[in-house]
């Protein structure tokens, strides 16, 4: 099954993502912050990642920075 991240602060967004692609059949991991976002991508990896780029913790983009040296996932 193909793993999506959805990485968004702001819960509504992150609800309703996560909710219309488990509809469609996909596993979705949610992480609120940055910090948390780049150790749940340690754990558990993704197929994709849709990236909020205004984070607490660890900015979007330096997400990004810390992913793209590990991987070539899609952001």
């Amino acid at each position: 099954m193909t793993r999506i991240m959805v990485v968004e602060d702001e819960e509504s967004f992150s609800e309703a993502l996560s909710f219309m692609l488990r509809r469609e059949g996909y596993e979705v991991d949610v992480a609120a912050d940055g910090n948390t976002a780049v150790e749940m991508f340690d754990r558990t990896g993704a197929d994709l990642i849709l990236l909020d780029l205004m984070l607490p913790g660890l900015s979007g983009l330096e997400v990004c920075r810390i992913v793209r040296a590990k991987s070539q996932v899609p952001i």
